[in-house]
């Protein structure tokens, strides 16, 4: 596990120079080690989290004449049989590592070697004798990998902060993105909040030749949901198998490994299965917040039964509600304007989990399996909804349900209420694309200024959700919006963030619901399995049963996340009000100071619920400090 960079320079415009002051910039995604691989036209560069055979797992890493130099980010979970198999074939190895297999991989498939990988991984490979680089990213991008092409040549590396330390990248804003953003509070691959920096899409190898042309193909890609016929006790078996073998292989390591235990199904099933697999105690790490507020749940109680039964070794953290004292941080580990709450909650788990072991499992990826967003069910009801009489909507329904007074605290029933009655008209691709926006484009263009919201294509930013959706050909609307979740949400906003609050504390994440085995499992799953009613993830807890108390695969979700609608109205106002004002609105010029107080009174009064928006210019404009203050404009 690590960090890489490096680029492909043309006429050997980039030096090795450029290439220490990128690596450098990534030292916290490994602080064990670094090394360099430099010749005229390529370079490489790593940054170690030892993880994997500690002593001679160094890289860069070579083939046996040393024609070929890999450099790493991430693990391979089967790299132990496709050693023998490849020892079988006459492959000689100077290291234990997983890191050496690709290598040797890439000698006997080619650029077919990715599809043999099972594990998380970004890595770089130089092919001397072709003169050509190669990147690659995993199958669902559980680690970062981004590129830029500049007149040079070509820059990468898994931080944005890395490829700006090149001194060669423009630091133009891209105005799309910056939409996306305030849309769904992340950035969707390929943009990056700058113009001339793109995300390689996950399952994707790219080639750079001795030209530098460039090509870029997937190598896999999620199935198309095809529903297969079977009893709810063989889905059950099957599952529980899959999950079991994906838990089992995400354990290697030569250090210990530790979970995050959130007090939920996922997370709980997956530490039961822990426990069972592994002969010591397994360290868990969980968070709670103080001053959260009347309809915030706290999860711990039901973490600390699992803690009893399966004689965890637990540790807990109770924040308090000064989030600002870690926001800039947050900033500098993401590189670009990202506002999913759960960074607060993350950051702090992220923190004492690294203090104690380098690596822990996550039960990220459950929910979309298995159905357990609130859009999800919405969808489902929004499907049967929508078939009501048109005249018993309009002229009776959606009045009563846009008169209900929006929640002081931190309940967003109301809003989803609301959403729901909006679109019950629209297609379900529409649908689905208004659930996951903050807010539609009619009140989201009241925030810009006129020149840059003349610059923005709002089909665009819809399409984002909406085209993934509609990439399904086959499946309910529910079986489309889970793909679609795995193709977009899961990726550019749940991975990115633990990714990123992971490694600023220089600990490996690693995610069992994403074997892509269990992944391409879960696409042949009925999805009256997933949601029965108003039950959801209904194959989950029926399978959990046998793991879990009863109380703690049934109580209510309240999904890993900060209680932010009440900190807005409170411990965080002052601090949003010294960073978003108007004397900063007018300095950066983007937004209009007079919208942004609207909405910032709408919430406090309690009018409406505009937390999400709200967090989102707060990160945008400690982003946008950030920024200014590193470039020393």
């Amino acid at each position: 596990m690590c960090g890489i960079c490096g680029f492909w320079s043309r006429n050997g415009h980039l030096s090795e120079a450029t290439l220490m002051r990128m690596n450098d910039r990534i030292t916290r995604r490994g602080p064990d080690g670094e090394g360099r691989y430099f010749d005229s036209k390529v370079g490489l560069a790593m940054r170690r989290l030892a993880i994997i055979d500690l002593a001679r797992g160094q890289q860069p890493i070579f083939n046996e004449d040393r024609t070929l130099a890999l450099v790493f980010n991430g693990e391979i979970y089967n790299y132990q049989k496709l050693r023998a198999n490849l020892e079988k074939a006459g492959h000689r190895f100077a290291t234990d590592s997983d890191t050496e297999v690709i290598v040797h991989l890439y000698e006997e498939y080619g650029l077919d070697a990715p599809k043999h990988l099972e594990g998380m991984f970004a890595f770089a490979l130089f092919d001397t004798p072709k003169q050509q680089l190669i990147l690659a990213r995993d199958r669902f991008g559980i680690k970062p990998l981004y590129l830029a092409k500049v007149p040079e040549g070509y820059v990468f590396g898994s931080e944005i902060k890395s490829l700006l330390a090149s001194g060669v990248v423009p630091d133009d804003i891209d105005w799309q993105a910056l939409d996306e953003y305030l849309t769904y509070t992340f950035i969707s691959a390929p943009r990056s909040i700058y113009s001339h920096i793109r995300k390689v899409a996950p399952a994707t190898i790219v080639t750079i030749d001795h030209r530098g042309e460039v090509r870029s193909f997937s190598y896999w890609n999620i199935p198309e949901p095809t529903e297969v016929d079977a009893h709810e006790s063989v889905w059950i078996e099957r599952i529980e198998s899959a999950l079991q073998e994906a838990v089992h292989s995400h354990l290697v390591s030569d250090v210990p490994v530790g979970a995050f235990l959130s007090g939920g199904l996922d997370s709980g099933i997956m530490i039961a299965m822990m426990a069972k697999a592994l002969r010591h105690p397994v360290q868990t790490f969980t968070v709670g917040f103080r001053q959260a507020g009347s309809a915030f749940l706290d999860e711990r109680r039901y973490a600390r039964m699992l803690v009893d039964r399966y004689g965890l070794k637990h540790f807990e953290i109770d924040v308090e509600p000064h989030a600002s004292d870690i926001l800039d941080e947050v900033v500098m580990a993401f590189d670009e304007p990202f506002a999913d709450d759960s960074v607060i909650p993350s950051y702090y788990i992220s923190k004492i989990a690294g203090s104690h072991v380098k690596v822990a499992l996550t039960g990220l990826g459950g929910d979309e399996l298995f159905a357990g967003y609130r859009r999800h069910l919405g969808l489902v009801w929004g499907d049967r909804y929508a078939n009501t009489p048109q005249w018993l909507r309009t002229r009776i329904l959606h009045p009563i349900i846009n008169r209900l007074p929006e929640s002081r605290h931190s309940s967003d029933l109301v809003d989803h209420l609301k959403r729901f009655s909006r679109s019950a008209g629209q297609s379900p691709a529409n649908r689905y694309q208004d659930s996951m926006a903050t807010m539609p484009w009619e009140q989201r263009n009241t925030l810009f200024n006129l020149d840059i919201a003349n610059r923005i294509d709002k089909e665009r930013t819809s399409d984002v959700i909406r085209a993934a959706f509609e990439s399904s050909k086959n499946g309910g609307s529910l079986a489309r919006a889970l793909r679609a979740d795995l193709q977009v949400y899961l990726v550019d906003d749940i991975l990115t963030l633990t990714d990123r609050l992971s490694m600023w504390h220089s600990l490996e994440l690693r995610v069992p619901f994403l074997d892509h085995r269990l992944v391409e499992l879960m696409q042949v799953v009925p999805t009256s399995m997933k949601i029965r009613g108003t039950t959801q993830k209904y194959l989950l807890k029926k399978l959990a049963e046998k793991w879990l108390p009863h109380e703690m695969i049934y109580h209510k979700k309240q999904g890993f996340e900060a209680p932010m609608g009440h900190w807005l109205r409170g411990p965080l106002l002052d601090y949003f009000d010294s960073v978003v004002n108007v004397n900063t609105a007018r300095d950066i010029g983007y937004f209009s100071f007079d919208r942004i107080k609207q909405l910032r009174d709408e919430h406090v009064s309690g009018q409406r619920k505009n937390s999400k928006i709200l967090f989102s210019l707060l990160m945008f404009f400690l982003w946008y400090r950030h920024r200014h203050n590193h470039s020393g404009g």
